[in-house]
């Protein structure tokens, strides 16, 4: 998939007055658009290399996240504590995976292709996934600099957007479920399908649940970084390497 397809059917010139005017909008497509970018088994290899990871797989609960990492093991700090993980997913947590614009060769040809496209754009891939129906999700925060693109690939989200009425720090991100009525106030309400794409600009306040059943999100934060190094993306064909010999 390119990004043009992503964006379908807004040009790349409506893309981007839409953008620069700080407007958050949704574009429904077909519930199969995406399910070709990411499969269940993608993320289930991913979550069983618990040792192999640059940021590790964070369990989302309390309405924040957190990394289950075993710190004594002595040959890797950095393993997933992954007994307790599944336990926590049969419970019905959502976790997130972030850095994986690299986890396979169609994840890697879009984001590559966004870049390409959006002058001086550098993006990431997250993944947030909810093994049950209501599973846990953050309060509601904001994120910035980075602009978002969100797509819904398995399942629904109930997605809210706030406004701010109270006098909140310019530097909170969070506000506590109990303190959004002092400080936000809800302006929309909707739930995104699968196959569609939602577009969120920098330091928007925002919810997400998935109440109707499981599910799997693909977030696509990017910021303007002129002069910023790409991401090396390229396939390396192991198997065709090894057995050429």
């Amino acid at each position: 998939m390119h990004f043009t397809d992503l964006i379908a059917p807004l040009s790349l010139d409506e893309f981007a007055r839409r953008t620069k005017a700080g407007e958050y909008f949704v574009i429904e497509g077909n519930t199969q658009k995406f399910k070709h970018l990411i499969t269940l088994e993608d993320i289930e290899k991913r979550l069983n290399d618990g040792c192999n990871f640059n940021i590790g797989t964070e369990i989302i609960g309390g309405g924040k996240r957190g990394i289950l990492l075993d710190e004594k093991i002595p040959w890797s700090n950095t393993s997933l504590k992954k007994r307790e993980m599944k336990a926590l997913l049969e419970g019905g947590h959502s976790f997130l995976m972030r850095n994986q614009s690299q986890i396979n060769r169609p994840v890697a040809a879009l984001i590559d292709s966004l870049e390409n496209h959006i002058q001086h754009a550098r993006a990431d891939v997250h993944l947030y996934v909810s093994p049950k129906g209501g599973g846990t999700g953050y309060n509601a925060h904001r994120d910035r600099p980075q602009h978002k693109i969100y797509l819904q690939v398995i399942g629904s989200t109930t997605w809210k957007i706030f406004t701010i009425v109270g006098p909140l720090d310019d530097h909170a991100v969070a506000v506590e479920e109990a303190d959004e009525a002092q400080y936000l106030k809800e302006e929309a309400e909707f739930v995104l399908k699968p196959g569609d794409m939602f577009y969120m600009p920098p330091a928007v306040f925002h919810k997400v649940r998935n109440h109707h059943g499981p599910r799997v999100s693909i977030s696509i934060p990017f910021t303007i970084m002129q002069g910023s190094p790409r991401m090396d993306r390229t396939f390396i064909p192991f198997k065709d390497i090894f057995e050429s010999a």
